[in-house]
C-alpha cells in the first residue's frame, strides 16, 4: 500500500511521477515576512527602499488543458510598517508576478519533503519553496537553505481556509 503525500494541487502517491487531479479551487498561501535581502532580490525590491515587511499571497492553480502545465500568480505589498497596525505606512507598494511551477523531490537534507519552485514570466530568479506539511511552505534562500526569519515575522507560508 502506498502512503500519499499531500501536494498543493496534486497528489502524489509514492510511484515515479506524480499522479495529477484538478483541484476544484485554487491553493492559496499567505505570509508576512520580513523584507530581507533574498525576498528583495526575488522581488526585485530595490536594495536602497526602505522596507520592513512584505505581504505574501501566492496561489496555485492546475488547468488541465494546458497539458500539465501548472502555474502561478504572487501578489504581494511591501513597505514599512504602520506601527499599531497590521498594515503599512502609506498603504506600501503593491505588486504582481505569475509564471509557472514545478515540484520536485527535495534531495537534499530533509528528504522525502518537496520543493515547489515558481520561475516568474520574464525573470531569471526562481523562487523555491519547502513543503512542510499540507498546510505549511516555507521560503528558501538561492542555496536552498531555510530563511531564517526575526522576532516579529518567519518565513513560512499558511495555507488559507477557503471555506471561511
Amino acid at each position: 500500500m502506498k502512503k500519499s503525500i499531500w501536494l498543493p494541487l496534486l497528489l502524489f502517491t509514492g510511484s515515479a511521477a506524480p499522479d495529477y487531479n484538478v483541484s476544484p479551487t485554487p491553493d492559496t498561501f499567505v505570509a508576512a515576512t520580513p523584507c530581507g535581502d533574498v525576498p528583495r532580490h526575488q522581488l526585485g525590491i530595490p536594495a536602497d527602499l526602505e522596507c520592513e515587511m512584505i505581504k505574501w499571497r501566492l496561489t496555485f492553480r492546475r488547468d488541465p488543458r494546458r497539458q500539465g502545465r501548472d502555474d502561478f500568480r504572487l501578489q504581494y505589498t511591501y513597505g514599512m510598517t504602520k506601527p499599531g497596525t497590521r498594515g503599512f505606512m502609506n498603504n506600501g507598494t503593491s505588486n504582481e508576478i505569475s509564471g509557472t511551477f514545478r515540484i520536485t523531490e527535495n534531495k537534499g537534507a530533509t528528504t522525502g519533503r518537496y520543493i515547489f519552485t515558481l520561475q516568474p514570466t520574464g525573470s531569471k530568479t526562481p523562487i523555491a519553496f519547502l513543503q512542510l506539511n499540507e498546510h505549511l511552505l516555507h521560503l528558501l534562500d538561492q542555496q536552498g537553505h531555510l530563511m531564517i526569519g526575526n522576532a516579529g515575522f518567519s518565513y513560512t507560508f499558511n495555507k488559507q481556509n477557503t471555506h471561511l
